[in-house]
């Protein structure tokens, strides 16, 4: 039963749209002469830039080498963008082997720029008559964190749906890797030009094939930018690339890893580079990540230091949402104390401190570490009634001073992610654009 679809390619300058079925089976035992084979390419009758193949021999799966690729279609319709001379080859497998007949010399005198009117052409290239140049994304235009970013294989990884699971920024790219460029054109066919620095100063001129209905990219005499020291860890560069996102300043192309670390896929950023020769960085600005979902029932109950009671937390880009983080690395109380000490801390305070309780009544009093106050919550803003002492909260080089402390939303350690099973409560260290902060967890 024949399965069709439709593949749109273009190559010099070209778009070709397969209709695919399922191979016969072979039941010959010897193969075919080359009288034998039949099949017709003609052009549409309606349309001379778009060329009907069919096979007519029985009993055999068709083979066909196009300007664009292979296919073993039944029937399949080539969609040729711009003029030129073409050459089709018809061949068929039977049991006994391959067999091929003749060259079959096509010249296309027209133009038909409808087949490269897709918008993903405009922002690959330039659309027709146009090029555009590539570079790789050096974390620095408002992108992605650097060249390469990580994607779960075993997740939907799709063009315009995906997700990326780590944004390293640096994964060890040299200057060489960030001058390389790759240009695709579309001046009277499209053609690609890649100069790489970082690969023995190689220049490189080639095709590429855009498939607009599928989302990938696929590459002849020519390989995409890359980072050099990433090139053995793949196996295919060049074929059915997917593209995740691609507009007119930013792509994305997905990579298989195939070496023995696993699979996973490399996500290749790129801008283009006229976008970042004119970018101008906005300037950034951070807001304190306060939970403001945190109301006075969440507070309500006794509390003490969880064993990691102290960090400083920095915060995070305005408007973003993605939280704070914990500026050190502490895992355990011990990463913690070791920590600290070093800095001319004692261990004792934490195991001191292990005593302290704190208690929030749902009347709106308090008893910190034993002093009595009042108090209230708002947007995860929590206002004392009485001013703190700086002694209710006091660990190593942290103070909790004035009427206001705000409950944080801390999402990560560093690059790992993090969820708290307590709470952090903080104010601002100094004009730094982070939190001193504390952290509780709820005992009853």
């Amino acid at each position: 039963m024949k399965n069709k679809f439709k593949i749109l390619y273009a190559l010099f300058g070209l778009a070709l749209l397969f209709t695919a079925c399922t191979p016969t089976e072979n039941e010959l035992g010897t193969i075919l002469d080359k009288s034998e084979l039949k099949f017709t390419i003609v052009p549409d009758s309606k349309d001379p830039n778009m060329i009907l193949l069919k096979s007519l021999t029985p009993n055999v799966t068709p083979s066909w080498v196009t300007p664009f690729g292979r296919s073993t279609s039944m029937i399949d319709t080539v969609k040729i963008a711009f003029p030129g001379t073409y050459k089709f080859v018809y061949g068929a497998l039977c049991a006994g082997g391959t067999v091929e007949a003749d060259t079959v010399t096509l010249n296309i005198t027209t133009t038909n720029l409808s087949y490269v009117s897709d918008p993903l052409w405009t922002s690959l290239c330039g659309g027709p008559g146009n090029s555009k140049t590539w570079i790789l994304d050096n974390g620095n235009y408002g992108f992605a964190a650097g060249p390469m970013s990580y994607a779960d294989p075993s997740g939907t990884q799709e063009f315009e749906n995906f997700k990326i699971n780590w944004d390293p920024g640096s994964i060890g790219q040299t200057a060489d890797d960030l001058s390389a460029q790759m240009t695709f054109d579309l001046v009277g066919g499209p053609h690609l030009t890649t100069v790489k620095p970082n690969e023995t100063g190689v220049t490189l001129n080639g095709t590429y094939t855009l498939n607009v209905a599928n989302h990938t990219l696929s590459t002849t005499d020519a390989t995409i930018i890359r980072v050099a020291a990433l090139i053995p860890n793949a196996s295919n560069w060049t074929s059915n690339i997917k593209i995740l996102e691609l507009n007119a300043n930013q792509l994305r192309l997905a990579i298989m890893r195939t070496n023995s670390d696993g699979a996973w896929w490399y996500v290749m950023n790129y801008v283009s580079k006229n976008y970042a020769d004119n970018y101008v960085a906005q300037p950034i600005t951070y807001g304190e990540p306060i939970k403001k979902a945190f109301t006075q029932k969440d507070l309500v109950g006794t509390w003490k230091y969880n064993l990691i009671g102290q960090n400083w937390i920095s915060w995070e880009v305005s408007g973003s949402g993605k939280g704070g983080s914990q500026t050190n690395s502490w895992f355990t109380r011990a990463d913690m104390i070791a920590t600290l000490t070093s800095w001319g801390g004692s261990a004792s305070t934490f195991y001191n401190a292990d005593s302290n309780v704190y208690v929030f009544n749902a009347d709106g009093t308090c008893t910190l570490n034993g002093i009595a106050n009042t108090y209230t919550v708002s947007k995860g803003t929590i206002t004392f009634g009485t001013p703190l002492t700086g002694t209710e909260w006091s660990l190593v080089y942290i103070s909790l001073t004035g009427t206001t402390v705000n409950v944080l939303n801390v999402t990560s350690i560093g690059n790992k992610a993090y969820t708290s099973n307590g709470i952090w409560i903080g104010q601002r260290n100094g004009t730094k654009d982070e939190d001193q902060a504390v952290q509780l967890v709820k005992q009853y």
